[in-house]
């Protein structure tokens, strides 16, 4: 049985990394913030049934889960707000592309979205991002799949303002290397 302390030292820890996964999912701060301490608060609760091992995925699918429920009741984002927070009055090279990315990304459906993200933000496998987002693994597929077509499509509507998809061929629509 692990005691509280311990849940205090890991939210410590991992704050920052929970949050920033919670800003992919939610677009707002603001919004990752409440997503994540609800999240947590859920998570206190059976904390001493969590496998130590275990505990960052856990609480990553409780983030998950919450920002499910916090997304069928949210506005959208504006992609103006988005924009302001994230301050792209910078837009030298690959600091504007990734932030045209968090663009695009806050336009795909939530599912999909966090699909998205624990694939190629987290880096998870088909696997794992299965068990986190409590799916099937061909379900993870279809979400990504999906997911990562309809960015693409929306980085080509807007190819004129940003310059189009990095590290893509334009011609074969393949990875370069």
């Amino acid at each position: 049985m692990r005691a509280e302390p311990e849940f205090d030292e890991f939210v410590r820890e991992r704050y920052p990394q929970l949050l920033r996964y919670a800003v992919m999912l939610t677009g707002r701060q603001w919004d990752a913030e409440e997503v994540v301490q609800e999240a947590l608060l859920r998570c206190l609760k059976r904390w001493r049934r969590v496998p130590a091992e275990n505990a960052v995925a856990y609480v990553r699918k409780a983030i998950y889960h919450e920002f499910l429920r916090a997304a069928k009741k949210a506005t959208p984002v504006a992609p103006e707000e988005i924009a302001e927070q994230l301050d792209l009055t910078d837009v030298a090279g690959s600091v504007a592309s990734r932030d045209h990315v968090l663009l695009v990304l806050q336009k795909l459906p939530p599912r999909q979205r966090a699909a998205v993200v624990a694939r190629f933000v987290l880096d998870l496998s088909e696997a794992q991002a299965a068990v986190e987002l409590g799916c099937t693994v061909g379900t993870v597929k279809s979400l990504t799949s999906r997911g990562v077509a309809r960015m693409k499509e929306l980085w080509a509507a807007d190819e004129a303002v940003v310059g189009g998809w990095p590290g893509v061929d334009r011609e074969s629509g393949r990875r370069g290397t």
